[in-house]
Order: C-alpha cells, then sequence, then structure tokens
C-alpha cells in the first residue's frame, strides 16, 4: 500500500475547479447558462403547500468572500404553480454562483460552483431546507477559500436532515460543518498527492466529477424509491460509486479505501462541536461508504492472495453483515466500533483458517496491533487533537508500516505476500 512520508508543497497544488450541479445540456443563448431548478421546501422538518410554492422571487447571485449573498442583475424570475423556475445567467463572469428562492419572509436556496459554462443549460436539484443547508455551508466553504477542496457528496454525507434543523435555528453549525468538511478535504487532497504524486491534480478532479454523477443517480433513485429496501439499496450502489470513483482515478483498491476512511473519521472529527444528532448523522452517513470501501478492498486483496473459496465467502459474508448493522444502526460511534470489531474478527478468523498464511502469524500480528500500547493505541492516540493533513497522513503510514514490519518480522513468507497481508491487517483494523 502506498503511504508516503512527504512535503507539505505538493497538496496546495490540488486547488481545482469542480461542477457541482444536477446535470447538463446545451441551450441556444451562448451568453448565459440556463438554471431550471423547483421549489419543494419540504423536509421533515418545514413544509410548504403544494399550492404555496407558486410565485416565490428566485434570483442568483454570487458568493462573496465574506460570505455574503450579491444577487446577479437581471437573473430575477419567478415560480410556476409547480413550483418549477427558470433563469438565465451570465455564469462565466461570476464565481461561486447560488440560486436563491423567496416567499412571504421565507428563503431557500441552492447552489452551483464553478465550470459552469454559458451556453449549457443545468437542472438544479430541488430547493428546500437540506439543500439550503448545504448552501450555508458551501457559503461556509466560500469564505474561508476552500470550497474547491470539498465536493458536492461530502456536503450532502453531512447535511441530513438533523443538520438542516441546526443551521436554520441559527447556530453555529454550519461554519463548524465546513470546518470538518475542509480538514477533511485537506487531507484526501494530500493523501492523493502522497499516492499519485504528478498526476494527483488530475486524478482528484476526475473522483469529483465522477462522485457528482454518483450522487445524481443516487438522488434519482431515492426519489423513486417506494420502500426501504430501495432505499438502502441506493445508498449501496452509491457507495460503490464513490469507490469506483477513487479506483478510475488511479487509486489502489486498497489506497481507496484509505482515502474513504481518512476522509470519514476527519469530517467526524472536525464537527465535534456540533450536536450529537448532526455527528451521528455524518459517522452513520459515512461508515456506511467506508464499509463498502473497506469489504471491496479486503475482498480484493484475498482474491490477490488465492485464499480458498471458504475463507473469500466467509470474508463477503463478514461485510454483508458489517452493512447491515451499520445501516441498522444510529451512527453511535459504540455502534459502529461494535460493528467493524464484528467485522474484524470475522474476517480475521477466515484467514486463520486458510492454509495461505499461519494462523500464528496472524494471531501475533494482530496481538501487536491491538495491545494496550500497541500499534491501534499509537495510530488513535496520534490523531487525538490532530487536524493537519500532513501531520494525519504521516500518522496512517507509520501505523501502516509498523503492520508490514510485524508481519515480516513474524512471516517467512515472500515479499509480495507479506504486503498481502500487511494490507489486510491494516484494513481491518482501521475502525475498529
Amino acid at each position: 500500500m502506498k503511504i508516503i512520508k512527504r512535503n507539505n508543497f505538493s497538496v496546495y497544488l490540488i486547488i481545482c475547479s469542480f461542477l457541482i450541479v444536477m446535470g447538463c445540456s446545451t441551450n441556444s443563448n451562448k451568453d448565459t447558462a440556463t438554471v431550471n431548478g423547483s421549489l419543494s421546501g419540504e423536509t421533515s422538518q418545514q413544509k410548504i403547500q403544494t399550492n404555496n410554492v407558486e410565485g416565490a422571487v428566485v434570483t442568483a447571485a454570487r458568493v462573496t468572500s465574506e460570505g455574503s449573498f450579491e444577487t446577479i442583475e437581471g437573473t430575477k424570475t419567478e415560480t410556476d404553480a409547480s413550483g418549477n423556475f427558470t433563469l438565465n445567467v451570465d455564469a462565466e463572469s461570476y464565481q461561486h454562483i447560488v440560486v436563491v428562492a423567496e416567499k412571504e419572509g421565507q428563503q431557500w436556496a441552492g447552489f452551483l460552483t464553478s465550470n459552469v459554462e454559458n451556453g449549457s443549460s443545468y437542472t438544479l436539484k430541488p430547493l428546500n431546507a437540506e439543500s439550503s443547508a448545504e448552501t450555508a455551508v458551501f457559503t461556509e466553504l466560500v469564505a474561508s477559500g476552500s470550497a474547491d477542496l470539498v465536493s458536492k457528496a461530502d456536503i450532502e454525507t453531512a447535511i441530513g436532515s438533523e443538520a438542516a434543523a441546526e443551521i436554520r435555528s441559527g447556530s453555529s453549525a454550519a461554519s463548524r460543518i465546513a470546518f470538518g468538511l475542509k480538514t477533511a478535504a485537506q487531507a484526501r487532497a494530500e493523501y492523493y498527492a502522497d499516492a499519485l504524486q504528478n498526476d494527483a491534480e488530475t486524478a482528484l478532479k476526475s473522483t469529483f466529477e465522477a462522485m457528482a454523477e454518483a450522487q445524481l443517480r443516487f438522488e434519482s433513485e431515492l426519489e423513486s424509491a417506494t420502500s426501504e429496501e430501495q432505499q438502502e439499496a441506493a445508498l449501496e450502489m452509491f457507495a460503490e460509486a464513490v469507490v469506483e470513483a477513487h479506483t478510475n482515478a488511479g487509486l489502489t483498491i486498497s489506497e481507496a479505501a484509505t482515502s474513504i476512511e481518512m476522509w470519514s473519521r476527519i469530517a467526524v472529527k472536525g464537527t465535534s462541536s456540533v450536536s450529537d444528532e448532526v455527528k451521528n448523522n455524518i459517522r452513520k452517513n459515512s461508515s456506511l461508504i467506508v464499509a463498502v470501501a473497506i469489504d471491496n478492498a479486503v475482498q480484493a486483496e484475498a482474491q490477490a492472495a488465492e485464499m480458498s473459496e471458504t475463507t473469500k465467502e466467509a470474508i463477503v459474508q463478514a461485510g454483508v453483515d458489517l452493512k447491515a448493522e451499520l445501516r441498522s444502526s444510529a451512527g453511535v460511534a459504540a455502534d459502529v466500533k461494535a460493528a467493524f470489531e464484528s467485522y474484524h474478527d470475522e474476517v480475521q478468523a477466515a484467514i486463520e483458517n486458510d492454509s495461505k498464511f499461519e494462523a500464528s502469524v496472524v494471531v501475533a500480528v494482530d496481538s501487536e496491533i491491538n495491545a494496550s500500547s500497541g500499534f491501534k493505541s499509537v495510530f488513535t492516540s496520534s490523531l487525538s487533537g490532530v487536524l493537519s493533513a500532513n501531520i494525519v497522513n504521516e500518522v496512517y503510514a507509520t501505523f501502516y508500516s509498523n503492520i508490514e514490519g510485524e508481519v515480516q518480522s513474524e512471516s517467512s513468507k515472500e515479499e509480495s505476500e507479506v504486503e498481502l497481508l500487511a494490507r489486510i491487517m491494516f484494513l481491518i483494523n482501521l475502525c475498529n
């Protein structure tokens, strides 16, 4: 697994612009971009009647560096009887564009980011309380100069009904969530720079674009879902697409799992001052994606190690059990940890019973990892209070190198097999 300690400079080269909209096509007006959208105003916290969505005033605005909205002249329109609207904006003259709908003292918003081009049409997701909360977080990111490091999928993973309600209440939740997402994104950019070197900027942009497409499909599936099972299937498909976005950009499957787990850990850690309900929402959503990433990676490593069919089937079942436990959880830290501990135990038992690796080696390495002052304890304590991207990456690199060194000292296998076992032991111990 390529986890490399490095200097701080190259991460700053990975500041890119990414498109975060719901879809795109061409239009006949080459001087403006056309934005289509609708006002629903509805979440579990807030509803407006269907017959009240008509006549809302909709405008485009740019987010200033101070985090305020500056209305763009000539963009004013109104919603029709169904809440739909279309507005035109000279997108190439402005950055960080938001769309704002107002009616009877209420306001809703959604956001676009850079790369919106004149001459094209875009469809924005429905404006409601959650899209408004997402826009509030986006606004904070613009003000901090970090908007181009954070993807739409990042923001939407963090914002659920609980966060929307907390942000709408006037608390500082938006800035706190933005801080967590910013620090997690910085860690991810650093990881890409370590793993992919000169290709990191292009790879990160590719990842963001693929994640935006995955978010599109996910929202469409959720819109048409008629059962909890369909909603769960849509979320798992989205998680698979997020993992694929990382691997298609050039990361190995185990590197992708590491990057995704790192992002999740730092995003939750960075929002520690928000309510437990908001933290649990972020943890629940992100832990499901982490579970898919780690499960896929461990299965791939088991396949590469040519383990027995019985072992591989046991590993698959461990992943099924893990995802089921996480789906039924509320995102409470202890419950998520317990689910990953059970996964660890199931996978380790399967590997111990496989002839590919000596059971005594697996047990000895895991004991060293999970001893009271072992590698995992050092890993966890080293991340306590730490949000600096380069330090976070160094801590992960040290955790892996310690495990690999222990496998080397305990095993007489060839280097390639040592690396396979080291990666598996690293992955199953990241979250337990």
